[in-house]
């Protein structure tokens, strides 16, 4: 069985939570903790996929379409590999095998594209952000079988692992393939392989060349390295036109250098990689799964009791429109230190304690912005950029559109891997749509790895 949670977990995931958007508050309470019942003693990614399965179940032909799609692919890769070395090799003039285009070719290309893919595994998995190409492939391909494009955000690290470890999969077994093609086209057909080059390439850097690759495995496998006058001997050019039987068959010395070339150097990097990428795959998908922005809400509505509020009697309705105090803030959990970003006072000076989304917000890292000059706002937030903040949480009005300013001081933050926009509506007044893709689009461009927009909800009070 599959390890869970996997990419189409995170795809239902979003898909719930932007149908919740549009549902009471109070609705969504009594719904979530109604399903935490059935499992209230699971661990959170148990917890929040049961939570998932109830409402949104998995459906059976996606994953039976993805199946066959992969073993569709495990199969050409193979081939496509097979029939790339058996045309070369066939290709070749008059059976003669150029050493140099075959190493360039399935060797080099290879170890290049391993070392790519070791890169962008390490910074995958340590949280920074591959660059890439505007024109990627794996960009063109994500980018038109995603079902929302905000999931490149914020599933972007997962993305880039699956893509990573499915390329290692599928370049090892073209080079299988071509491995294979290497043993049976030559035992079948008569072939030579020579070197040659339009550069000043002598004999005598050849040699070194070939003892520098050979040298893994010169000691334990002799036979598969290349004397000197094997390579003095296949030396070609075109103008050559006798070649003696002694020489066609010392120049079959090549191949198994090269055959160790490919299998040491093409295919060994491939399934090393392929090997960490399974490894890692898993715990960045728990990571990515439970750290969706609106995860952590669904978590506490479920784990905790109902936060509501009644005023004793005889008191009279608070100032602000009635919302009362509410619970203490140490009852609702949520994950790592949060930074409250006030912009310009749209709280109008309520606590944090009287919106749902931020009875976690400790005291003391709430701060307003916006009300002075730029470099006054830059100093206060550099002042707290090094705290260690996990998530940093943003209100601005609704009404308001989004300002050129929030960014630049947002900037100050980069080093915070989180961030959660909330719009305040107006008292009685629902946020029109365009209003939220407005901030959306102004999101895309913050320099973080996780961006939502979402919308604050004040404690109800009965």
């Amino acid at each position: 069985m599959k390890a869970r949670p996997d990419l189409r977990d995170i795809y239902r995931l979003a898909d719930q939570l932007e149908r919740d958007r549009e549902r009471p508050l109070d609705e969504l309470k009594q719904r979530d903790h109604a399903i935490a019942a059935d499992c209230r003693h699971g661990a959170d990614p148990e917890l929040l996929l049961h939570w998932l399965d109830r409402l949104a179940p998995r459906g059976d032909r996606d994953s039976r379409e993805g199946s066959v799609a992969l073993y569709l692919s495990r199969l050409l890769c193979p081939l496509l590999g097979f029939g790339a070395m058996a045309g070369f090799l066939l290709g070749s003039a008059r059976g003669l095998v150029n050493v140099l285009i075959l190493l360039g070719v399935f060797v080099v290309l290879q170890v290049l594209a391993s070392l790519g893919a070791a890169v962008g595994l390490l910074r995958t998995a340590s949280g920074h952000v591959p660059a890439a190409l505007p024109a990627s492939p794996a960009r063109w391909v994500a980018g038109r079988s995603l079902p929302d494009d905000r999931y490149l955000r914020e599933a972007g690290g997962v993305l880039r692992l699956l893509f990573l470890r499915f390329g290692q999969e599928w370049g090892a077994l073209f080079t299988l393939g071509a491995l294979l093609a290497f043993v049976l086209v030559p035992a079948l057909s008569d072939f030579s392989f020579v070197w040659g080059s339009t550069f000043p390439l002598g004999e005598g850097v050849m040699q070194g060349l070939v003892d520098t690759l050979a040298a893994p495995w010169s000691t334990l496998l002799p036979g598969a390295t290349v004397p000197p006058e094997v390579v003095a001997n296949s030396r070609y050019h075109p103008a050559l036109v006798d070649l003696d039987r002694v020489g066609i068959e010392s120049m079959r010395g090549w191949w198994g250098f090269l055959f160790m070339c490919l299998l040491g150097y093409a295919l060994l990097p491939r399934i090393l990689l392929w090997l960490v990428a399974r490894w890692i795959a898993p715990r960045l998908l728990r990571r990515t799964f439970l750290g969706y922005p609106g995860a952590e809400l669904v978590l506490s509505r479920m784990r905790q009791p109902l936060v509501r509020t009644q005023a004793r009697a005889g008191e009279g309705a608070d100032d602000k429109g009635g919302a009362a105090a509410t619970a203490p803030a140490h009852d609702v959990t949520l994950d790592g230190k949060l930074l409250l970003l006030d912009w310009g006072d749209a709280l109008a000076g309520e606590p944090p304690s009287g919106f749902e989304e931020l009875l976690a917000v400790g005291a003391g890292n709430s701060v307003v912005i916006g009300r002075g000059t730029l470099e006054e706002d830059r100093r206060r937030l550099h002042d707290r950029s090094g705290a260690g903040f996990d998530h940093l949480l943003v209100v601005v009005k609704s009404w308001e559109p989004p300002m050129a300013e929030l960014a630049d001081l947002l900037e100050t933050l980069r080093g915070i891997p989180r961030c959660t926009l909330y719009l305040l509506p107006l008292p009685g007044k629902a946020v029109p749509h365009r209003k939220v893709e407005d901030w959306r689009a102004f999101t895309r461009g913050l320099p973080f790895a996780a961006v939502d927009v979402r919308l604050l909800n004040r404690v109800a009070a009965a």
